[in-house]
């Protein structure tokens, strides 16, 4: 199929705007002196300094129509098109003579963008002028091929060379007319045939240049024809554009830079010029710049197609996606790649988070009887996976995948569907063969995770390292060097590889997100703050790094209702991004203020009522309040925004657990699997529901069905063998836990495996698990806590406080370790058991466990002051807790408050034998 080319637009300094300018009316003192000073400054090209001469010819008599035609003509030339209109508009309705406006006027409507309004006034007009008749038709073929409409911009070519045989313009265009239709040979033929008869311009020399690019011709031959125009004149628009152009295509900033230097000289503040800049801006990805300059585009001309496409791309790499799609919208009707500009609006669309209205913008190029670029069933795909619709998402792979084999990402999508799909071999084959073909990393990065993901360590590094050398020195690389020696428990090695990637870097939330954390573990809650303060600076736009921002403040000691105005200005900066709002709703929730949650949930629906995940916040308000009814319907408003997600489902499950109506949730949990039977979180809750209703039977048969989807993936055998354990059956849990440990050796399997192994009467084997892993991972505080809590159950307090020892070294910020170390200590009279424990408190300050043992040291010392508030405390936030009421009784006794102590333990002891202690409980009651 012959590839097709757009007519060029026309050139504001070539032929199109050439005429002789008549003198007809007659000026006062002055100003002929004025309008001859600004021609005169016209032929050497000193735009602005005419216009400035005819503005001065207008204010001393304003009635003057030539001087109005000559001062929009001009500043067409500065590139204010919007001026020009006005004036050109004003000579327009003062009469001017025809011939020499409407030329100049179809000038400024095209540079306006507005090729259909060009085509609807002036298609039929006759000018009297042959040559300005041939102008006229030349530009109207120039609009029409604009537009793709081939057969009538031929006609109109046709009809300019009638009227002047000797028009360049339509000479031109008729080259370019016969390079559309696939003659190359003729159409150069054709520009030759041009150069013979204009040996003094340069536009056959641009045309040639057009030409050969087109025809796939080497980059030099094409440069050394827009050089060839250059020497011809030094002003030609066109060949300053292509040389430009081809620079950009070469990556060669520095040459658009110089090359965009030159034009400057010729053409000071000329509009293409600063259209150029911008793009020069944007390929350095300086967005600053280039967004500021496309708003000063945008106040010249606000309908140029091509001036809104750019804005568009630029925003959407700002991240302002809804503003992206506003321009976007605008450029679309008269856009020379209506595809490309929906493709993009698509993908700003899936950006902020609206899967349906992108996939609208596509849906006409998808309803097409012809088959769509390859990139429109990729971003079509993109949006059906955002849906929840997998299967949808996988057909529109596979057609761009047909269509372009060399589709790399799409390639790259169904090797991920194959992986969740249990199909790993096949998967890692495909990637690793587009891993080697493509210079991109989209499916090493993929293939990388995977075996992360099966922890297969050794195969991620060498992945990694295919990665560094296809991006050496980005921030990607380095980051998942950091991740691989996480799980490998070389924390040193991690802290290393993330801090190399931010350095790499300093916008890499990734690796920020991962410091971050292991600061929260390490109890320096304000270095995470740190962390994401120095990503916000980067990239101030960052709505996640802002979300990280305001989350690690709070974990900082931000007070609630701080929290609360830092996501409320968010809101305010981001107002079309749904995450600030549910942040809201989550932060009301988190505080209990159910009631300002459901305020936050119902404004983030009225501001975005067609989004999902706010129904799904305001139906969790709802049923947080007890709103049960309305939380349903919530859900289904959110199910039907969502019909092939299962995520919906999943929440009515939840609901339906909360009114305590387990065979309904059970019932709900079937409906889950009959969309998606692999829906493993899905599957474990139901694992979970049929175990605790009796039906092991049921939930075992289960266990082996997902063994059955996934026989790579640990969870099956994990799922049997805690079935298993809780029936007390120690040889089949061990035996499937085994099995779960050798395909993916995690360390609460282990965990699980070392409890089966000691209840199942293995001790031995359960040591010898403990030494392998320890001797491979010794600073692992997971197994390390289980350990401790080994310990404490056989009262081997010794060990205990070794292994919390262990943890609190590796996590400092481990509230839990530090409270039970802190009891230990206390118990075993030693120092700093206070100061482990105020560590703890400082850290969860609402965890009565803590507050509980903090009371305990404080009362054992004598500060029964500082003992009842904090045992108070933990009675308020835990009331069914019957042992922290106990306590607060034993603390009341010995302050000498026996009314209000009896009073706890009349509580007590209305429990009867549900609480252990009642011996305890009748021998105060009866020493008060």
């Amino acid at each position: 199929m012959t590839k097709k080319h757009k007519l060029r637009p026309v050139r504001l300094a070539g032929a199109l705007l050439a005429a002789s300018l008549l003198l007809t009316a007659c000026f006062d003192e002055g100003a002929p002196q004025l309008v001859a000073s600004g021609k005169a400054r016209m032929e050497k090209k000193e735009y602005k300094a005419a216009a400035i001469d005819f503005k001065n010819a207008l204010q001393k008599d304003s009635t003057q129509v030539e001087a109005r035609f000559l001062l929009g003509k001009a500043l067409l030339e500065t590139g204010d098109v919007q001026g020009a209109w006005v004036e050109l508009s004003k000579a327009r309705e003062a009469g001017f003579n025809n011939d020499e406006l409407v030329p100049v006027m179809a000038a400024a409507l095209i540079l306006r963008g507005e090729n259909d309004k060009f085509i609807a006034e002036y298609a039929d007009v006759q000018l009297t002028a042959p040559q300005r008749q041939a102008e006229l038709k030349a530009a109207l073929a120039i609009a029409y091929g604009g537009k793709g409409k081939y057969v009538q911009a031929r006609a109109a070519a046709e009809a300019a060379l009638q009227a002047d045989p000797n028009n360049i313009v339509a000479q031109l265009a008729i080259a370019q007319l016969l390079m559309v239709s696939g003659d190359k040979t003729g159409a150069l033929a054709q520009v030759d045939k041009t150069l013979k008869a204009h040996p003094e311009s340069s536009r056959p020399w641009v045309a040639k240049a057009d030409l050969l690019q087109a025809s796939g011709s080497e980059p030099a031959d094409v440069m050394a024809a827009y050089r060839e125009a250059l020497k011809l004149d030094k002003g030609d628009m066109q060949a300053h554009l292509g040389v430009i152009q081809l620079l950009q295509r070469q990556r060669d900033f520095d040459g658009m830079q110089k090359q965009l230097e030159e034009l400057e000289k010729v053409q000071p503040g000329g509009l293409q010029g600063r259209y150029f800049k911008t793009v020069l801006a944007f390929e350095r990805r300086d967005l600053k710049t280039a967004f500021e300059l496309s708003q000063q585009l945008l106040k010249v001309a606000p309908q140029n197609p091509r001036f809104l496409q750019l804005a568009g791309m630029i925003e959407y790499e700002r991240g302002g996606y809804l503003q992206a799609v506003a321009h976007l919208g605008k450029a679309l009707a008269n856009s020379p790649t209506p595809n490309t500009v929906r493709v993009l609006m698509a993908r700003a669309q899936l950006r902020a988070g609206d899967p349906r209205k992108a996939l609208s913008f596509v849906q006409p190029l998808l309803d097409n009887d012809n088959p769509a670029p390859a990139d429109v069933y990729s971003v079509a795909a993109d949006a059906y996976l955002q849906m929840g619709n997998s299967e949808a998402a996988k057909r529109m792979y596979t057609k761009a995948v047909k269509i372009n084999p060399g589709d790399t990402r799409g390639r790259t999508a169904l090797a991920l569907a194959d992986l969740s799909e249990g199909r790993g071999d096949r998967a890692l084959a495909e990637l690793k063969i587009l891993a080697g073909a493509d210079s991109g990393i989209e499916a090493d990065v993929v293939m990388a995770m995977a075996h992360l993901r099966s922890n297969r360590l050794d195969e991620a590094v060498a992945v990694v390292d295919g990665i560094e050398k296809k991006q050496p020195g980005k921030p990607i690389a380095a980051f998942l060097r950091g991740r691989i020696e996480q799980l490998r428990g070389h924390r040193d090695k991690a802290r290393a590889g993330y801090e190399e990637s931010v350095k790499r870097s300093a916008a890499y939330l990734p690796a920020a997100t991962a410091l971050a954390a292991m600061d929260y573990e390490e109890g320096k809650p304000a270095a995470a703050v740190g962390r994401y303060e120095k990503v916000v600076a980067a990239d101030p736009q960052s709505v996640e790094a802002t979300m990280g921002l305001i989350s690690a403040k709070a974990r900082n000691g931000a007070k609630a209702e701080e929290t609360r105005s830092q996501l409320e200005a968010a809101i305010k900066r981001f107002p079309e991004v749904e995450a600030p709002r549910l942040g809201l709703v989550s932060h009301l929730l988190e505080i209990g203020d159910a009631k300002g949650a459901l305020q936050a949930a119902n404004d983030g629906v009225s501001r975005f009522p067609d989004n999902p995940f706010l129904y799904e916040a305001l139906g969790v308000a709802e049923s947080t309040t007890g709103n049960f009814n309305q939380a349903a319907q919530s859900f289904s408003k959110m199910a039907a925004l969502q019909p092939n997600s299962v995520q919906p489902l999943m929440r009515m499950e939840e609901l339906q657990e909360a009114r305590k109506d387990i065979p309904a949730a059970i019932v709900q949990l079937r409906k889950v699997l009959s969309m998606k039977p692999d829906h493993l979180p899905a599957q474990v809750r139901l694992i979970t529901l049929l175990s605790r209703t009796g039906k092991s039977a049921e939930a075992l048969a289960l266990a082996k069905t997902v063994q059955t989807q996934s026989p790579n993936e640990p969870q099956g055998w994990t799922f049997e063998g805690d079935l298993l354990a809780s029936q007390g059956k120690w040889p089949g849990a061990i035996a499937a836990l085994r099995t779960s440990f050798a395909k993916r050796p995690a360390e609460d399997t282990a965990i699980k495996l070392h409890r089966a192994l000691l209840s199942g009467g293995q001790p031995a084997e359960a040591a010898k698990l403990e030494a392998e892993w320890l001797a491979k991972q010794g600073d692992s505080p997971l197994f390390n806590f289980y350990l401790g809590d080994q310990a404490m159950a056989r009262n081997d307090f010794e060990r205990a406080e070794l292994r919390y020892r262990k943890v609190v070294d590796a996590q400092p910020g481990n509230a839990v370790a530090l409270n039970n170390l802190g009891w230990l200590l206390h118990r075993a009279g030693k120092p700093g058991a206070l100061d482990m424990v105020e560590k703890a408190l400082a850290l969860a300050p609402n965890t009565p466990a803590v507050i509980d043992t903090a009371a305990e040291i404080q009362a054992a010392t004598g500060h029964l002051d500082k003992a009842l508030p904090l045992q108070k405390r933990a009675v308020e936030l835990n009331p069914e807790q019957p042992m922290h009421r106990l306590h607060l009784a034993q603390y009341l006794i010995k302050n000498g408050q026996k009314v209000e102590a009896r009073t706890e333990l009349q509580r007590l002891a209305a429990l009867g034998s549900n609480f252990s202690q009642q011996q305890e409980v009748q021998k105060l009651l009866a020493s008060l």
